[in-house]
């Protein structure tokens, strides 16, 4: 995996999104066009929905974002992945949405994702993208939230699949503690690597020196002799992480 490649992906990306934050983004607020942000981080594994994503090794990951106060918003995000097939190094995802406090306190959140994975073989039909419809509300210190994602052609051209999530955050004296559970369907379950399945985890982060600080355990309900491949990185591990926010 050519790892310092995809560093400096992900670095270019944090590079302009701060070229834009600095000086101009305080003309931009004053024309009402909306708020820049930017995010990166380093973690001793990415895992998506369960399941590794990054061979098992240190991931960074960067992002930016645009959001307007009426709701609409889009950015981009970016991380080092492996496959095991030595041809994918980034994964460079784009989204678009819009989310909004309705009655009683209710977020909602409608949004498209695209996942594209830079240097894949074509063959490999790793690019995908997503329907999502999500909806929160906050009580005090504890935080609800769900969430529904359609593809109608998933990873590697696995077929359709759905995935649901809940999620449950607590906050107090500055350390937020998270647990989450998520349900995967795919239609070409042998394509994916992977028969439906559960995910989840709990973890905690809390902000020091102007860094967030997250440790979480996760884990798959995916059994290890399932059509006869292991359980590597689909077992219960523990994902920490030091990320940045601009």
């Amino acid at each position: 995996m050519n790892l310092d490649k995809s560093i400096k992906c992900i670095l270019a990306v944090i590079f302009m999104s701060r070229s834009l934050l600095i000086g101009p983004a305080i003309v931009y607020a004053d024309n009402d066009i909306g708020n820049f942000s930017a995010n990166v981080g380093f973690f001793n594994q990415y895992s998506f929905r369960g399941i590794d994503q990054s061979g098992e090794e240190a991931a960074v990951q960067g992002g930016f974002d645009w959001a307007h106060d009426s709701g609409f918003y889009i950015g981009t995000w970016a991380s080092n992945v492996d496959f095991n097939d030595n041809d994918s190094v980034t994964e460079f995802d784009f989204y678009g949405g819009y989310a909004k406090e309705i009655q009683n306190g209710i977020n909602i959140d409608l949004s498209m994702i695209g996942y594209t994975y830079p240097g894949a073989y074509a063959s490999s039909n790793y690019d995908y993208y997503e329907y999502s419809f999500g909806l929160g509300k906050s009580i005090g210190p504890v935080s609800f939230s769900t969430a529904i994602n359609y593809s109608p052609e998933f990873f590697a051209k696995s077929g359709n699949a759905t995935y649901w999530q809940g999620g449950l955050d607590y906050e107090f004296q500055g350390i937020k503690i998270s647990g989450h559970v998520g349900k995967q369907w795919i239609d070409r379950e042998t394509t994916y690597g992977a028969p439906d399945y559960v995910d989840y985890s709990i973890g905690a982060s809390y902000a020091w020196q102007g860094f967030d600080l997250s440790v979480a355990y996760v884990d798959t309900d995916v059994d290890a002799g399932w059509d006869s491949t292991d359980q590597s990185g689909k077992e219960g591990r523990t994902i920490f992480g030091v990320s940045k926010s601009f």
